[in-house]
């Protein structure tokens, strides 16, 4: 497609280049789906232009500002729906957040509670080691003694 047939040659023609350049930042992906798609705004039976014209003439300068309207405002659509989904998975995702940080929290006080036992039965088994040598020493000197005795008898 030459330019003059295509939707940008619309926003070349804007009395500002700046406006031009941020014009076409706005619509250009709109416009070029509509181009690969064969749908050109302003071009075809609606146009002013008779059919004596060249086709390098522009179609009626008042279908411009409508067309450039409806095409923002289905892109402005398109953002708001993007912006609305993402806003609901952002707080579908901090719900989850929220949900993983109860459960550490959770995870953690059970950590706590099962480094108390083991210190616990840690500490149990010592004391029963010690009384166990203990016992150990006070039977050999109960049989030390009580042997002592059945000699002398």
């Amino acid at each position: 497609m030459s330019e003059e047939n295509t939707p940008l040659r619309y926003l070349t023609r804007l009395a500002h280049p700046e406006d031009c350049q941020e014009t076409s930042a706005a619509v250009s992906p709109v416009l070029r789906e509509q181009e690969d798609t064969g749908h050109i705004p302003g071009d075809g039976s609606d146009s002013c232009a008779s059919s004596g014209d060249s086709p390098a003439n522009p179609p009626c300068p008042q279908h411009h500002p409508a067309d450039l309207r409806m095409l923002m405002a289905r892109q402005k659509a398109e953002y708001e729906s993007k912006i609305a989904r993402l806003e609901q998975q952002n707080r579908a995702l901090q719900l989850e957040i929220q949900g993983m940080h109860w459960k550490l929290g959770q995870q953690r006080k059970w950590y706590r509670l099962v480094e108390m036992k083991m210190r616990n039965a840690e500490r149990a088994k010592e004391d029963a080691e010690r009384r166990n040598e203990m016992l150990q020493k006070e039977m050999e000197e109960f049989f030390e003694t009580f042997g002592e005795m059945n000699r002398w008898k």
